[in-house]
């Protein structure tokens, strides 16, 4: 059974809110996004929602959701709406930076320490980013900026999530559920959809800006074969000088590899599991359309009123 608490950080008091809610929707995306809890309450006298107050959502003691009040509204129907975000909320910050010689997870320590957001645990991600220069961006987009040059040059995709109050790197690998949802499994409905529209290349152009000879070098690979069915979809991209040329190379090749392929897309409406959330796989088995296999998860959102829950997965 899910469970909501409140507490007022102006005052203290602290509130068991399950009884009041009269909707209640947990929503995590895998990429860019905190998690997000909405709730729709009968007003109680007692209770006061104020900004930055703290809400947390467990289920049999297990805690999935450590969050903040950021927006909150009242009706003249005396219902008040609340949208509460957890840490990573933070992360939408801008500021510049500049790494040299270090790992995601240690860009992602340092970020954390200079904006005051909690850390647990951060998987060491090993990958070695020579520089990154980043000039008034989010967090969010350098740290997951970090994330992506690690799957590129590594193979290995990590995602990052708070953990009831702790940011966290974790292995997308490891962090599969045993749980199959599908024929007979949890699921009502789906849509499944494929494209080269939105992240798919065959073409792939890095140049690197060279200073001995005033100009730019060029590498180009591509594949001729899906080419010629799909037309040239050129992925361009500018790197960083001080990348070898055999890092750029590799470099070439491994974004050809990722994105030389339809982007396959699945949308599945199902019976809700509280351990379902975006970042972690699970196996999902739909004969009708031919598939069986991991797919981890985009976009989860959980009504903890009807007990229902919507996924988009990606293929692992």
């Amino acid at each position: 059974m899910a469970q909501i608490l409140y507490q007022n950080i102006e005052t203290g008091d602290a509130h068991d809110i399950t009884t009041l809610v009269k909707s209640a929707s947990w929503k995590t995306k895998r990429a860019g996004s905190p998690a997000q809890l909405s709730l729709t309450l009968v007003a109680d006298p007692a209770v006061e929602i104020t900004e930055g107050g703290i809400v947390t959502l467990t289920e049999d003691g297990t805690g999935l959701f450590y969050g903040y009040v950021f927006k909150h509204s009242r009706t003249e129907s005396e219902e008040v709406s609340v949208t509460a975000y957890d840490q990573m909320r933070y992360l939408k910050s801008k500021d510049t930076y500049v790494f040299t010689g270090q790992t995601a997870d240690q860009i992602t320590t340092q970020i954390c320490a200079d904006f005051g957001i909690k850390v647990g645990a951060l998987e060491p991600t090993g990958y070695v980013i020579p520089s990154m220069v980043e000039d008034g961006q989010t967090l969010f987009d350098i740290i997951l900026g970090a994330l992506d040059l690690t799957l590129v040059n590594t193979g290995k995709m990590y995602y990052l999530w708070d953990d009831f109050g702790s940011l966290r790197i974790s292995d997308v690998a490891a962090s599969a559920i045993g749980l199959t949802i599908g024929d007979g499994s949890l699921a009502t409905g789906y849509t499944y959809q494929s494209d080269i529209d939105s992240d798919t290349a065959n073409k792939v152009k890095l140049v690197r800006d060279n200073k001995e000879t005033g100009k730019r070098d060029v590498w180009i690979v591509m594949d001729s074969s899906t080419q010629k069915r799909w037309g040239v979809l050129q992925h361009y991209e500018k790197v960083a000088e001080e990348r070898s040329s055999a890092q750029v190379e590799a470099m070439a090749d491994s974004l050809l590899e990722l994105k030389n392929r339809p982007k396959k897309s699945l949308s599945i409406n199902g019976l809700s599991d509280l351990s379902i959330r975006a970042g972690r796989s699970i196996l999902v088995s739909i004969a009708d359309v031919g598939i069986s296999g991991w797919y981890i998860v985009d976009e989860c959102t959980h009504d903890l009123i009807k007990e229902t829950m919507t996924l988009k997965v990606v293929i692992v």
